[in-house]
Parts: structure tokens; C-alpha cells; sequence
């Protein structure tokens, strides 16, 4: 529970006038997500972190959660991560498969400061957990993605490989996490528990979700998962709990036709953009949860850059979800 003065952030809300854009009481909480920005290899990273943040402003988010990919753990990123301190309000990172390209995972951990992969944390009468799907289940074990080695390891002689997965302890550690009634539950993963396109998805997706829908048999308190890594915008109701992926704060990824639409420059600084279709907008989203738990999920209805996924003969639907310039807006009762 956050607790401030001696009251939770609920109260807080509940008893004092807050200026956003206007005076208003306000008896709810606010949090912002976004997901894959990957700041290091697009030329307008920048001008999107500071939309993103324009935006956490105006919206007078009470806390920011990252669904994964941010930037690489560097020391010339670490301006990124104090400018998440210096905003002023809670913070909450999950780890993505390309978080580890160049680290290790404890070197990723210290750098976001994060004692471990995953989490929980509550605010007033919501738990949010954190997953880290960013595993490789072999014949010989598990082992966490490092350096890019799922990469090596699907390039052996391995015939029976499970990646993204979610181990055991960690499944383990998720059913214990959601057994409290008084609590109702938002995950956050990188990877889908829905998409079943390749490896885009968490490999033991069905395993989770059972685990979930096993859980609200007893009551329904698991409203919501949300994730990134797909570069989409997706949404589906599976049993009564939505399943919602975040579209990317930057770029698709393609892969079809290489396409020079920049500076010769900027080109060679940023070798990966002649892969990519940039969205103008850092797309996010924006969450609302009322005193009675309904979650209203406020979207981005944006636009691409300069040339759009037709024009290079790519369709609408790439790694299983929609690639529109957008991100959804979706209400969820709680009596649902």
C-alpha cells in the first residue's frame, strides 16, 4: 500500500483539489503505460520521451509503468532513468527480450534499479504484478536471454526450445501473489499471453491463463493484462479477462523492403530505421481505475511517419496483431 501522510494515494486523491487542466476533485488513480521505445536506435527518441512525458504531465498521472525495451543499460542512458526521478511520481519498469542484447540481467537490474525481474506493488485496493517472460527452457534446464543467446540457442541442435517462457518458481510465485480477495490484479508482461504468431507470445501462455481463470473462480479480481514486444494493437477477451497489447511508443518493425526516407546521416547513424515504419506519435495509453474498479483505458488514435505499411506491400496484420498507427481505448467493468 502507498501511504502518505497516513493515507493511502486513494485519499490522498479523495481530499485535495488536483490542477490538470482545470480544478477538480478526483477519487480515482491515473497511470500512464508505454512500451518500446527503444531509444538508442530510432533518430527521434528524444522528442518522444518528451512527449510521453508532456503528456504524464498533463494527465497528472500518479505513477508510470514501462512495459519493456526502453533503451539499453548504458551509462549515457542513465539521464533517462533520473528523468523518471525527477518527474515526481513512482516508476515501474519490466524487463524486455532486448533489454539484455548487450547486458547481463543483473547489469539490467542495476540499472533500473530493480531488485528483481519481477514484482508487485499496490496501490490503495489494486496489486499490479510484473513478469519477466524473458526465459529459454531447453532439454538441460532454463536460462534467462542474455546477450542475445536465444538467438544461438535456436540455431543448435535443439529440437525442443520454449521461448519467451514464464519458469516455474515464477508461476509458482504468480498463484501465490493473487490469492488475496481484497485485492484486485493487473499484470504486466513484455511478451503476449495471447499471441500465438511464432515466439511472439509467451510459450507456456495457456499454463498463465489457466492460472489466472483458475483464480477467478472464487471471485473475479484479475481485470486486466497488458504487454508490449508486438509492436501492435491488440485486444481480446478470453474468459472474462482482457488481454491488451500495447502498440510500440515509436516504430514498426518490418523487414520487407528496405526504405531510405531520412538524411544520408541520419541514415548511417541509425543503420535499423531502413527496417522500420516510424508512428509520428509516441503512442501510449492512459489508465483510469474508479473507487468502484472499473478500468478505462484511454488510447492514441495516431498516424505514421512518412510511408505506411501499403506502400512496401506489408498488410495490416504483421506478428499476429494489428500494426495500425494507434493504441486502444477500452472501458472494463468490474462486475463484468
Amino acid at each position: 500500500m502507498i501511504v502518505i501522510n497516513g493515507k493511502s494515494l486513494l485519499e490522498q486523491r479523495k481530499n485535495f483539489i488536483i490542477y490538470n487542466d482545470r480544478l477538480n476533485w478526483r477519487n480515482f488513480m491515473i497511470f500512464a503505460v508505454f512500451t518500446d521505445l527503444h531509444y538508442d536506435i530510432i533518430y527521434d527518441s528524444e522528442r518522444r520521451l518528451n512527449e510521453l512525458f508532456d503528456s504524464f504531465k498533463k494527465e497528472a498521472v500518479d505513477f508510470i509503468v514501462d512495459l519493456g525495451d526502453l533503451c539499453h543499460s548504458t551509462d549515457k542512458n542513465k539521464d533517462i532513468i533520473n528523468r523518471f526521478k525527477e518527474f515526481g511520481v513512482p516508476y515501474y519498469f519490466n524487463i524486455g527480450n532486448h533489454n539484455t542484447d548487450y547486458q547481463s540481467v543483473d547489469d539490467v537490474l542495476k540499472f533500473y534499479e530493480l531488485n528483481n525481474s519481477y514484482y508487485s506493488f499496490v496501490y490503495d485496493n489494486f496489486k499490479f504484478i510484473v513478469l519477466d517472460a524473458n526465459y529459454i527452457k531447453t532439454p538441460d534446464g532454463v536460462e534467462a536471454y542474455y546477450r542475445k543467446n536465444h538467438f544461438d540457442i535456436e540455431n543448435t541442435a535443439y529440437k525442443e526450445i520454449l521461448h519467451p517462457y514464464l519458469p516455474k518458481s515464477e508461476l509458482e510465485w504468480l498463484e501465490n501473489e493473487i490469492r488475496n480477495d481484497k485485492y484486485y490484479y493487473i499484470i504486466f508482461s513484455h511478451q503476449s499471453l495471447t499471441n500465438g504468431f511464432m515466439n511472439r507470445g509467451v510459450s507456456n501462455r495457456e499454463e498463465v491463463r489457466k492460472l489466472l481463470e483458475k483464480r477467478n473462480e472464487r471471485s473475479k479480481k484479475v481485470l486486466l493484462c497488458m504487454n508490449g514486444h508486438d509492436h501492435g494493437d491488440d485486444v481480446k477477451l478470453i474468459n472474462g479477462i482482457y488481454y491488451y497489447t500495447l502498440n510500440s511508443a515509436s516504430y514498426i518493425w518490418q523487414c520487407i523492403k528496405e526504405t531510405y526516407n531520412y538524411s544520408d546521416e541520419i541514415h548511417a547513424k541509425y543503420p535499423y530505421l531502413k527496417d522500420m515504419i516510424l508512428y509520428e506519435e509516441a503512442l501510449h495509453a492512459i489508465v483510469t481505475i474508479d473507487e468502484n474498479a472499473n478500468i478505462s483505458i484511454k488510447g492514441i488514435d495516431g498516424s505514421y511517419q512518412n510511408i505506411e505499411p501499403e506502400n512496401i506491400g506489408m498488410p495490416n496484420i504483421w506478428n499476429g496483431i494489428s500494426i495500425k498507427p494507434k493504441t486502444s481505448s477500452l472501458i472494463i467493468k468490474s462486475c463484468n
